[in-house]
């Protein structure tokens, strides 16, 4: 997940907080009052990557078909350019390896 991704995340979470609680925007509340309204803080964003590295474990011990397009290379060229951020390398830095 990239940056943008995570803020939209964040955004999304913060909508929902707001929503439940029927805060306006039109009320001026920052969005530190609304959580300490809530007692709560932002936990929508761990959530998702905790989940993700238990699916990754799950995959990469099942050594199924989704093990090898997990972990699978392809044969050929790299395109110029920077390179994509796969699952994989974002799971790594997530995990600090």
């Amino acid at each position: 997940m990239n940056n943008t991704l995570k803020k939209k995340l964040e955004a999304a979470e913060m909508w929902f907080i707001r929503r439940i609680l029927k805060v306006s925007w039109k009320d001026k509340k920052t969005n530190d009052e609304v959580l300490d309204m809530a007692n709560t803080g932002r936990s929508l964003y761990s959530t998702i990557r905790k989940r993700q590295i238990k699916f990754t474990g799950h995959i990469y011990r099942a050594r199924g078909i989704e093990h090898l397009a997990m972990t699978g290379k392809i044969n050929g060229k790299k395109s110029r350019g920077r390179q994509r951020t796969t699952y994989v390398d974002s799971l790594n830095t997530w995990a600090n390896l």
